[in-house]
């Protein structure tokens, strides 16, 4: 039993809290953000050099840095929250199979639609999003506004009118998309640390 005051605004709190609790560490594994930040980082400065904005040199010495990053990440998930054992569903195989469908049809769009005053591989993978908001429901508030997000600058002449899409180019969206999935995680360990500490609060 939940102990409610007087106003009974405490219970509600704690009700709460709990069912928060119990939704995320369900999901414990897809929102360790910070484990992936690192890694989609040094991709994304990758894909920077691909597109000739930064040097070469600094995508290798970033390399190090970011494989650190993410142990630091993973050490700091075991050490703080431990561990929970996966729920695995029937589901489980085709949702893991999803982004890979998405990547692949963007990049086959992106070698029709080279030139285009429009980023079909930007439209596909905001779409993806967008989807995939539908199975994973915790990261949904993220996810929606940077498909919404992706789908929109795709469509918007960002080059100018009847000139050829910025997000045309492979190195471009792809970037676009790491942007995006960096977001993403964050927002993943923003909902982790909130939910437990909505547990150290009720311990409290």
């Amino acid at each position: 039993m939940v102990a409610v005051d007087a106003a009974g605004q405490k219970g509600t709190w704690n009700v709460t809290a709990v069912a928060r609790l119990r939704y995320v560490t369900a999901h414990f594994e897809s929102l360790q953000g910070l484990v992936l930040v690192p890694v989609i980082s040094w991709m994304a400065l990758a894909m920077a050099w691909a597109a000739n904005w930064v040097p070469g040199w600094l995508v290798l010495a970033a390399a190090p840095g970011a494989l650190l990053g993410s142990s630091a990440a993973v050490r700091h998930y075991r050490r703080h929250y431990g561990q929970v054992r996966p729920r695995t569903s029937r589901g489980h195989g085709a949702v893991s199979l999803l982004p890979i469908v998405v990547l692949t049809v963007a990049a086959a769009t992106g070698t029709i639609s080279e030139g285009w005053p429009v980023s079909l591989p930007g439209i596909v993978l905001g779409a993806g999003v967008i989807g995939c908001a539908w199975f994973r429901r915790p990261l949904a508030p993220a996810l929606v506004p940077v498909g919404v997000l992706g789908v929109l600058l795709s469509v918007l002449p960002l080059a100018g009118a009847g000139r050829p899409h910025l997000l045309g180019q492979t190195e471009h969206w792809i970037f676009a998309l790491l942007v995006g999935a960096a977001v993403v995680q964050v927002y993943g360990h923003v909902v982790l640390s909130r939910a437990f500490a909505g547990r150290q609060a009720l311990r409290g």
